[in-house]
């Protein structure tokens, strides 16, 4: 696998070289944009609105607008010379309880392998975490973005999820229509409660599939043989009236296990 940035975790006076490499890939089918007319894909060319010239990548440098019409241009080799540890260097700022982050401050993942002479610190780092289940938080700039980040362990290898700064997350309280504290009858708490048991089970990844992915490319396949397809037929999921509600549980409960019954059956 290629490495995307090659640096070093910084763990007190420790110093592990490292490489971040891509935790995910993308697997979406992509749309072109065509001319309805005669089905060629449009292009998109970059033009300088004062010159009227075609740009390519090298004509175009990145700037920043301090007044009307005066800008600061700021080169790819000002970035790498920036002031700023966290340009070469995951610094570790503290540890966490591996459970004390909320996944809505979870951005991105990268895959974290030891480089020429890092193996046994990232040993080390990775055991430490593991015997005291917890994360690392640390900071680390990866382009042109200083993040802060939580790094963890995942089967063998460390993984550095870049995170929102809390001043990136929206406030709960802006939602509206937030119902509060509600009265609810204890039969309806205790079915509702009997049908998450009832559907409560192991993580199991490899069991989700993208389903409209899969639809998708059928559709795609259908259509290149010139076919008409039509739409399937979706589930009755009208919305629950309150008189509904303990009638729809009780038959989700029955529903789900049976399907729990079903399961164990072919599983034996």
């Amino acid at each position: 696998m290629r490495s995307l940035w090659k640096g070093a975790i910084s763990f007190g006076l420790v110093h592990i070289p490292c490489r971040l490499y891509p935790a995910t890939e993308d697997h979406d089918l992509h749309f072109r944009q065509l001319h309805r007319a005669c089905h060629a894909p449009i292009e998109y060319h970059k033009v300088c609105p004062q010159c009227g010239d075609r740009l390519a990548a090298d004509d175009i440098v990145r700037g920043v607008e301090v007044a009307p019409g005066e800008f600061v241009l700021i080169e790819d080799a000002d970035l790498e010379e920036m002031p700023l540890a966290t340009t070469h260097t995951v610094e570790i700022e503290g540890f966490v309880d591996l459970g004390a982050v909320d996944p809505l401050f979870f951005e991105k993942p990268y895959l974290v392998g030891p480089a020429d002479g890092g193996a046994r610190p990232y040993a080390l780092l990775r055991a430490v975490l593991l015997r005291t289940q917890r994360a690392a938080v640390a900071k680390v700039a990866i382009r042109t973005k200083e993040s802060l980040a939580l790094l963890r362990v995942v089967g063998d290898c460390l993984v550095l999820e870049l995170m929102r700064y809390p001043d990136e997350i929206r406030d709960w309280h802006d939602v509206d229509g937030l119902p509060g504290e509600v009265a609810l009858p204890e039969r309806e708490l205790a079915v509702a409660t009997l049908l998450v048991e009832r559907l409560t089970g192991p993580w199991r990844p490899d069991q989700y599939q993208d389903n409209y992915r899969g639809a998708l490319q059928t559709l795609i396949e259908r259509r290149a043989l010139g076919e008409r397809v039509s739409a399937a037929p979706g589930p009755d999921r009208a919305e629950t009236r309150h008189a509904d509600l303990l009638a729809a549980l009780e038959a989700s409960v029955a529903a789900a296990t049976a399907q729990r019954a079903q399961g164990q059956a072919e599983h034996q």
